[in-house]
């Protein structure tokens, strides 16, 4: 069976699709199934990093002229090239796929429905905007998100909420180490992103640096972000309390280490909840809203605005401190896991039978 995922990364898009494709293009591969991928390189992609993981890299046509989004909801421009080019470029390249799985907020019905007429293949979207989409089965991780919301639109297996969370199965072995009463430090990991557009970041540790004594702070910040540079030095000057972590292999086994994790909502935040890990989020884009407000109705997290960072968090990590085995058990019952099997599952089922 050959399997062709369609996800970019890029400065505008940031890393977490291609994460949590490289998640269920592991495990199908364990399987046996024959994985490749399908981008577009730019700058701030993760070719390389696919690459290393095994997985062939077919390059899509490049843009004429590049296209800067105009906001954060910009998603046309995040393809570069018009949905029609991307789709006939795609099966050109491609040339034929038993299962296509398409993980991009730019790509929409029109896309899938040339891919399908054309390949005859197994169409899956992994998506959370709630969009058009004419695919057999969408995968959307958000918490409580009820399959209903796709169904409606168009007759698909919709796999919504956070049993079908994307997540390396590290995360399941590592979850049944960490069950527990109380933290095992203090240590604060901060992550918001593999781009963090707004520098975060930076705003984040120079509050934490009005305390008199700042807590152990691990920043991780890969190159590919455009304020690397300010994060790395800042990291360089404070280093008593700060340290700047760019690429981790074994994101499990580094997260269990954290007491609280200050980021940006997205996969991560189903991560953290595996292993009931409380947080403080800070959105930075748009499709970051609907799991932020999930995850404070369940009330697993706290939630700052970017522009409140300076006034709001050190009295939140204190809050969570004072709170943390609430929080962390709010955490824990989100989110077991073992999503990435149960999409597996799905997707052997419907190949078997088409």
């Amino acid at each position: 069976m050959r399997v062709v995922f369609r996800v970019d990364a890029s400065i505008h898009i940031g890393s977490g699709h291609v994460m949590r494709c490289l998640v269920l293009a592991q495990e199908l591969k364990r399987i046996g199934y024959n994985v490749l991928f399908a981008t577009r390189e730019q700058k701030a992609d993760l070719n390389t990093l696919i690459n290393t993981r095994g997985f062939e890299v077919i390059a899509l046509q490049k843009p004429y002229e590049w296209s800067t989004p105009n906001h954060s909801s910009d998603y046309a421009a995040w393809l570069q090239v018009i949905e029609e080019q991307d789709s006939l470029d795609f099966i050109k390249k491609v040339k034929y796929a038993d299962l296509v799985i398409v993980d991009h907020y730019g790509i929409g019905a029109t896309w899938h429905e040339t891919v399908k007429n054309k390949l005859n293949c197994i169409l899956t979207v992994i998506d959370d905007l709630v969009r058009v989409h004419r695919a057999h089965i969408i995968v959307d991780q958000t918490l409580n998100r009820p399959p209903t919301c796709y169904e409606k639109i168009f007759p698909c297996k919709a796999l919504t909420g956070t049993d079908y969370a994307l997540l390396n199965p590290e995360f399941t072995k590592q979850r049944q180490i960490l069950q527990r009463s109380s933290p095992s430090c203090d240590d604060i990991l901060l992550t918001m992103g593999g781009i963090d557009k707004p520098n975060a970041t930076l705003k984040v540790l120079k509050t934490l640096a009005t305390v008199k004594q700042p807590r152990p702070t691990t920043v991780l910040l890969s190159q590919q972000a455009p304020h690397y540079s300010a994060i790395k030095e800042f990291a360089e000057e404070h280093p008593d309390w700060v340290k700047h972590v760019e690429f981790v292999d074994n994101m499990a086994s580094f997260m269990g280490q954290f007491s609280i994790v200050i980021g940006a909502p997205g996969s991560t935040s189903w991560e953290r909840a595996c292993l009931g890990i409380p947080s403080i989020l800070i959105p930075i884009a748009d499709n970051q809203n609907d799991i932020s407000k999930a995850l404070v109705n369940a009330q697993a997290v706290k939630l700052i605005k970017l522009e409140d960072i300076s006034n709001q968090l050190i009295s939140s990590i204190e809050y969570l401190d004072n709170h943390w085995e609430y929080y962390s058990k709010q955490n824990f019952v989100l989110c077991d896991g073992m999503g990435v099997k149960r999409v597996t599952q799905t997707l052997q089922e419907a190949l078997q039978t088409c």
